[in-house]
């Protein structure tokens, strides 16, 4: 990946050193890989995972990079993420994960810029830190922490301490250390994020009444609540860096919140509770921010709207919206695009969830048939995500042909509360497939889908719900998987440290529920799947091994089920390479087709 800086008015360039794929890998999802400070670039770079800085930008004008962290010691492996300057010091700090003696170590370390003593320990001893945090002055720091069993969206905490030294004149080799470490928010039952200091105040987000909010902490104070509206102003923190929320120089918060199935933007007065919602074209907005005072204030917003993949996108006070840049243009003009449709539906629980419905649409063709269309139900992952209604062209790839598109909003998911979030605890490969499958009969009842052809897609955790919506007597006739679990026990014993004691929340304590696993896993019962299925797989997995799908595929071919397998060499837990989306495009376009027995070629 390569960092791009947009100068005021002019074009886009790459400040990134060309060659360099600018991304970390901590706790295996990265984030959190870069930094702009002034003309400066603080970057993790993929191949050493070290950090790195870029005075000024590559090319003649500008200096050669400089790493900054040393390699690690012989059998030790050090990745770097998440940095930031201290103001007033040579230093910065940061988050390593160092994996040693066949553990994972997360640490909050002080790295020195002119290289006089190796990255110093700040913070240890806990199971997971994110987000450190130094105030404006260099003073303080602020930091993230939780422990397994947890996730950071179910239980971490936001700590403080004073930072000191060293300074601009601080002796060769002298080293910083915090003081008087204090936990302002959270708890193992309260989720916290995106720690921002302005002046001596820290703001951050917390669930503790129910729905992340935005809540300003002054020292010697108790946290205050600035927002009461009952939407998320946050997501869960599967990757470093979120950023969701900005603090305007009139101390107004800049917040980006989901609700009714979408992203909005709005402008909140800390002093009354209230929010201005802000008219801007995006409906899912992955990141923003704010600048400038008073008539020149204006928010940058990274987002997509439903008709067209993401972009950046410009604000003003006066509610002008300016197109900045865009990486890639959308494959279809706008009257193709089906838009999505939120719709609410009932569960075998007594709650009601929500899907997103994109009905099939392209001007002047009215699909293979001209009965209701059939269906893709397709499960995010996760399980603690959602639907997204940005455009999505693996949405379009199947509208524009006929297909209609369901993704559904199962129990668990995020962006309904913590409430909601938490229907999954204990219920992982029961409830989600269950409402999976209530949601595309609900959609043949009302009429909007054909109830005899319908096929539920899902990769990763999405994969192991998709497989249990095949259990005897569903309304699925087949499944697409892509890297997805299949084996409960096996993830649990053999998957990467930040997820590994992830489910013992979703489905039980290991190995004390390992009865629980087994009875959950569409691997140790192929007998109750019906329907063909289609696996698709990376070689170089850490998340879910290749061993999964393989074992899979014996088990239903020695029933005599269909079952498609392919591998691709080189991809890890999520496609990246072109010729890799391209195939599994075409794959599941034929998989479908014959299936469901479609016919056309669009």
């Amino acid at each position: 990946m390569a960092v791009m800086r947009l100068p005021r008015g002019g074009v886009p360039e790459e400040v990134s050193p060309p060659g360099v794929s600018v991304r970390s890998q901590v706790h295996e999802y990265g984030g959190g890989a870069h930094f702009a400070d002034g003309d400066g670039l603080l970057y993790t770079d993929l191949l050493e995972q070290a950090l790195w800085w870029l005075d000024g930008g590559p090319g003649p004008a500008g200096a050669d990079p400089v790493r900054l962290t040393p390699p690690a010691p012989l059998g030790e492996t050090h990745r770097y993420a998440d940095a930031r300057p201290v103001a007033g010091a040579r230093l910065l700090v940061s988050l390593r994960e160092r994996h040693h003696r066949d553990q994972v170590d997360d640490e909050v370390v002080a790295v020195d810029r002119l290289g006089q003593f190796e990255p110093t320990v700040l913070v240890a001893g806990r199971d997971f830190f994110a987000a450190p945090r130094p105030s404006p002055d260099g003073r303080r720091l602020a930091w993230l922490s939780w422990d397994h069993p947890n996730m950071p969206w179910d239980g971490c905490e936001l700590w403080v301490a004073d930072l000191n030294g060293p300074g601009p004149g601080a002796a060769p080799g002298q080293a910083p250390l915090l003081v008087d470490p204090v936990c302002i928010a959270g708890g193992v039952d309260e989720s916290v994020g995106q720690p921002t200091w302005v002046g001596e105040d820290l703001w951050f987000v917390s669930d503790r009444f129910g729905w992340w909010q935005p809540f300003q902490w002054r020292r010697g104070e108790p946290p205050r609540r600035a927002a009461t509206d009952e939407v998320e102003f946050h997501s869960p923190d599967w990757t470093l860096g979120q950023g969701t929320f900005d603090v305007r120089g009139d101390g107004h918060l800049v917040c980006r919140f989901r609700r009714g199935g979408r992203d909005h933007v709005g402008i909140l007065d800390p002093v009354t509770a209230r929010m201005r919602e802000v008219d801007q074209p995006c409906v899912t907005i992955s990141a923003l921010r704010s600048g400038g005072d008073g008539a020149d204030t204006e928010t940058v917003v990274l987002g997509a709207s439903a008709t067209a993949p993401p972009a950046v996108y410009r604000i003003t006070e006066g509610g002008a919206v300016e197109e900045l840049y865009r990486a890639a243009s959308s494959p279809l003009e706008p009257d193709w695009v089906s838009p999505p449709e939120e719709l609410t539906f009932p569960t075998a629980a007594g709650v009601r969830a929500s899907l997103l419905f994109f009905g099939p649409h392209a001007p002047g063709w009215q699909g293979p048939s001209a009965t209701a269309p059939p269906l893709i139900v397709l499960v995010h992952g996760g399980p603690t995500a959602g639907a997204e209604p940005g455009f999505d062209a693996g949405v379009q790839l199947w509208t524009t042909r006929g297909v209609a598109v369901a993704i559904v909003d199962y129990r668990g998911s995020s962006g309904h509360g913590r409430q909601f979030r938490h229907l999954l605890d204990g219920a992982w490969g029961v409830a989600d497939s269950e409402d999976c499958a209530s949601a595309a009969t609900f959609l043949a009842e009302a009429g909007l889908v054909d109830g005899d052809r319908m096929v539920v897609k899902g990769s990763s955790a999405g994969g192991l719900t998709a497989l249990r919506c095949l259990d005897a007597g569903g309304p699925f006739a087949a499944a697409v998987v892509a890297y997805g679990v299949t084996d409960l026990g096996a993830l649990a014993a053999d998957t990467h440290k930040f997820e590994s004691r992830y489910i013992d929340r979703l489905v039980g304590p290991w190995p004390e529920a390992a009865a629980v696993y087994e009875d959950r896993s569409p691997a140790c019962h192929p007998e109750r799947l019906e329907g063909a299925v289609l696996l698709l797989q990376g070689s170089d997995d850490p998340i879910v091994p290749p061993d999964q799908a393989e074992r899979m595929v014996v088990a239903l071919r020695a029933r005599g089920v269909r079952c498609d397998h392919v591998v691709f060499e080189g991809e890890g837990h999520g496609f990246r390479r072109a010729e890799t989306l391209t195939r599994c495009a075409e794959l599941e376009l034929a998989f479908v087709r014959d299936v469901l027995r479609i016919d056309g070629d669009r």
